[in-house]
């Protein structure tokens, strides 16, 4: 599984720059590189990692929290800079019954810089105010973790067990590929929501603390398990623009970003329109 997750992540990766690449080659596509604020947002979320490794048959899922920067480069490109941390836990049941051989629990912490596409403003053109929002994404980074392996109640059959005691402790940190998806949904010029799911390969076996076992424990030989570890993180977040974009809808979109956006700007006009009608009346009364 891993190996078919990691050819998918490069593939991401690879659309994401070509796609990069394309967009830039495009005259007026691309913002200014050194302007930051300009088509930044930022986007607190939280949810749920769900952790395959070597020591989990159940109990897979944690929770996560984060926050994610994102610009936007092009018209269908963005890059982004995203932190998350959390814990992931999970439980490997005994062969001979239904007790838990072993389980483990860690915290961790991951920084990752990428890239998003957008297929819909390269199909139908760019629009803002679009409601629903798809996008791409790939990313590289690194994690973070700290993780305790523990003896279960199904490991009193292995020599030298304690159920409920300290197996392994180890931690790290390890480079990582991810790759996902999303979307966004628009409520307002300034906010809008955000669903994603990304899955992340760390380059490491020890997430889970588990990453040899033995044919006879303590002196039997030993084995080493798959090469790495993989999990999903599923997050829900609220998006704020920090300053817009100069990219301009197309034109086909103008009458639609023009309903859907008008009603944010007429109480300021009908306030103007007020102080105008008020200050015309007291000059006419003045004279």
């Amino acid at each position: 599984m891993c190996t078919n997750n990691k050819k998918i992540i490069l593939l991401i990766l690879a659309v994401l720059i070509s796609a990069s690449s394309n967009s830039q080659l495009r005259r007026g596509y691309s913002s200014n590189p050194f302007d930051i604020l300009s088509g930044l947002s930022i986007t607190p979320k939280g949810g749920a990692n769900i952790f395959y490794g070597d020591l989990v048959d159940e109990s897979r899922s944690s929770y996560s929290f984060g926050v994610k920067a994102n610009r936007e480069m092009s018209r269908t490109v963005s890059l982004h800079a995203d932190l998350m941390s959390g814990a992931m836990k999970g439980r490997q049941i005994s062969i001979s019954g239904d007790d838990p051989y072993a389980n483990f629990e860690n915290m961790y912490f991951e920084f990752s810089i990428g890239g998003s596409y957008r297929p819909l403003n390269h199909m139908l053109g760019y629009f803002k105010e679009r409601t629903l929002q798809p996008y791409i994404l790939a990313q590289i980074g690194v994690v973070y973790f700290n993780t305790s392996e523990y003896w279960g109640s199904g490991s009193i059959i292995t020599p030298g067990s304690e159920p409920g005691e300290v197996w392994r402790e180890v931690s790290g940190t390890v480079p990582s590929v991810a790759g996902g998806g999303g979307i966004s949904i628009w409520f307002t010029p300034l906010v809008s929501a955000n669903i994603e799911l990304v899955g992340t390969l760390p380059f490491s076996d020890q997430l889970d603390g588990h990453d040899v076992w033995y044919d006879r424990w303590p002196d039997g030989v030993v084995h080493e398990t798959d090469p790495y570890d993989f999990y999903y993180t599923v997050s829900a977040g609220i998006t704020f623009l920090i300053s817009d974009s100069p990219f301009r809808n197309d034109p086909r979109y103008n009458r639609k970003s023009y309903n859907k956006t008008r009603r944010f700007y007429q109480p300021k006009a009908r306030n103007r329109s007020s102080r105008s009608s008020s200050y015309r009346n007291k000059k006419f009364l003045f004279f």
